[in-house]
Parts: C-alpha cells; structure tokens; sequence
C-alpha cells in the first residue's frame, strides 16, 4: 500500500493540509476552504461564484456555504454587476486581505519546507510530473 501512487498523494496532502489549518489556525480565524479561495481570488477579483469553484476544484454547493461564512464575518462582499441578479461577483474586503498576507505567508513557508534538499531542476522536474498526473486523472474522470 505504501508504495503506491494514491497512498503516497494522500499522505503528502493531508500533511500539508494539517500543516496548514495548524498554521492559519495559529494566526487568524480562517476555516478549511478559505485560504483557497483568498488566494484565487487574489488573482482574479471580481469574479463569479462558479469561476471560483472552477479555480479552486470544489464543487459550486461548497463553495456557496464557504462564500456565506466569509462574507458573515467580513472577509469577502458580493455585489452585481450589471443589474443581473443572477451573477454575483465576488471581492476581498480589507479583512480579506489582511488574512490573505497570512495565507501568502504559510503557504511560502510550508512550500519551502516540503521542497528542502530539492534542487532547481528537480523542483521543475516534479512540479511537471505532478502536472501530468493532475491531467490524467482530469482526463479520465470516471466519476
């Protein structure tokens, strides 16, 4: 078991993640999910609910309650464009912001630390492989 391809991603992710939240947990009030979408939307503010879901691989229903509970405790405000009701676009409120400068900050700390002893080349080479792996799996979505 241990020397599979699925145990192996799976373990590395859930020490990241751990990492993570402990970090986070450690600094600022964020939940599971938040970081994420802090750090999409750092890069493509204003956007629509199903861009972020998209962006951050969740489905649209989780990333709707996840939506709620940021902009209930002020880290995110949607707003129409347009007078379409239908299509909310989402940005960071200046808490957003602030806790996204924690987020950019664990995330830099927790990738150094998994990546250690990697050379340039190497860290290249992986990030590839990863990559195609993503890919693959996306391409031959069986679910």
């Amino acid at each position: 078991m241990k020397d599979s391809l699925h145990y192996r991603l799976r373990a590395c992710h859930l020490s990241c993640q751990k990492m993570i939240v402990q970090d986070l947990k450690n600094e600022t009030d964020l939940k599971p999910g938040e970081p994420k979408i802090l750090e999409f939307l750092a890069e493509h503010e204003p956007c629509e609910q199903k861009a972020i879901a998209h962006g951050c691989d969740l489905d649209s229903a989780s990333v709707t309650g996840i939506l709620r509970r940021m902009e209930d405790r002020g880290l995110i405000h949607r707003e129409m464009k347009d007078g379409n009701r239908r299509s909310l676009y989402v940005s960071m409120t200046p808490l957003g912001r602030s806790r996204l400068l924690h987020v950019e900050q664990t995330f830099q700390k927790i990738d150094k630390m998994a990546l250690s002893g990697f050379s340039d080349k190497d860290r290249e080479a992986f990030f590839h492989m990863l990559d195609l792996v993503y890919r693959n799996l996306k391409k031959e979505d069986l679910f």
